[in-house]
């Protein structure tokens, strides 16, 4: 384990560089913080480049993880104060790393049964992580955001996400015309989420090969889903509240799908 005292070293320097989502798209990298998100890292696989310690740790909790770790990941101390400049969180458990982005393309994500969750231009981000993580909860097979939807790498996201990030293909950035391309080419029905013209979701085949979209808190569905969407579901709301926030709604519906596989509906 290496130690390091400056800001100047490369490798600390990627870390505070990865605070900009300008830079975590370049390089196709993000940071995680704390232990149980890094013991959700090696448990799924992921790719960790760098492990930093602060001074600090508790030596059983560091001395646990670096027995899961391979001899590929290089790790560091650094000291505490060091340590808080890097880290995004006020009360960090003094322990971060450097993780590669999956490369996860939209053709490859399909298979027969399908199960897929749009987030379109979604920009709050415990609502896009708390979409990731019920979506793989739920056992669906992807989560795609469009242009527009809050970073799905940033520290507040992926917290939200509680570690789903790593055990659900997750794409960012892609554009409705794909979706609705790769819908053609393999048969899935996009269905969107709105309030007017819509069937309450109990009444729609939600079993499989099929996109869920939720739009934006504040405006819904972009205008190409409420003009190409195969079609349209609601939420039932015999309590009268205008409308549900969209990670609420997105796990009502993903659930819905679930009871009804379970159903043999």
């Amino acid at each position: 384990m290496q130690f390091i005292t400056s800001r100047q070293n490369k490798a600390v320097k990627e870390v505070i560089l990865l605070k900009d989502k300008k830079y975590r798209r370049k390089l196709r990298k993000f940071v995680t913080e704390g232990y149980r998100f890094l013991h959700e890292a090696v448990n799924s696989g992921a790719v960790i480049e760098h492990v930093f310690f602060s001074s600090d740790t508790a030596m059983e909790d560091r001395n646990e993880l670096v027995e899961r770790l391979g001899p590929e990941v290089r790790l560091y101390e650094i000291p505490h104060e060091l340590f808080m400049q890097m880290a995004e969180t006020d009360t960090p458990q003094g322990v971060l790393a450097v993780v590669r982005m999956p490369e996860t393309e939209l053709k490859t994500i399909f298979k027969e049964g399908f199960r897929g969750l749009v987030l379109d231009s979604i920009q709050d981000p415990g609502n896009a992580g708390t979409m990731i993580r019920t979506a793989h909860a739920l056992g669906f097979d992807a989560v795609v955001a469009t242009e527009g939807t809050v970073d799905l790498y940033n520290g507040k996201v992926l917290r939200s996400t509680m570690g789903s990030i790593f055990y659900i293909p997750v794409l960012e950035n892609v554009k409705p015309e794909d979706i609705f391309a790769l819908s053609r080419e393999k048969s899935i029905r996009v269905i969107s989420s709105r309030l007017e013209n819509a069937r309450p979701c109990q009444g729609v085949d939600l079993t499989g090969n099929f996109f869920i979209v939720v739009g934006n808190e504040g405006n819904g569905i972009s205008e190409i889903f409420h003009e190409k969407s195969d079609e349209f579901v609601k939420i039932p709301m015999p309590g009268g509240a205008e409308s549900l926030n969209a990670a609420v709604a997105a796990s009502i519906l993903m659930y819905e799908s679930n009871r009804q596989q379970a159903a043999g509906l």
